[in-house]
């Protein structure tokens, strides 16, 4: 027997049997805010390294100085 699966579409904790039906979408909601919790932090993180070092890294700089323009 073959099966065939797809990257992120694995669903099987959301069988009624394991979970209720009605904590689907509960936990649908707290996992996508908990995804974007974590990027607000790293983003945060990232904003308040020194520009030399974010320019390193390749993430782009919010205010341009005079000396980035040249």
């Amino acid at each position: 027997m073959t099966v065939i699966s797809y990257p992120g579409t694995d669903r099987a904790w959301h069988h009624p049997s394991q979970t209720g039906s009605f904590l689907i979408p509960a936990r649908l909601w707290i996992s996508r805010f908990r995804a974007e919790l974590h990027r607000r932090q790293t983003e945060k993180m990232l904003e308040s390294l020194p520009a030399d070092i974010r320019k390193d890294i390749g993430w782009p700089t919010s205010i341009q100085t005079a000396a980035d323009k040249r």
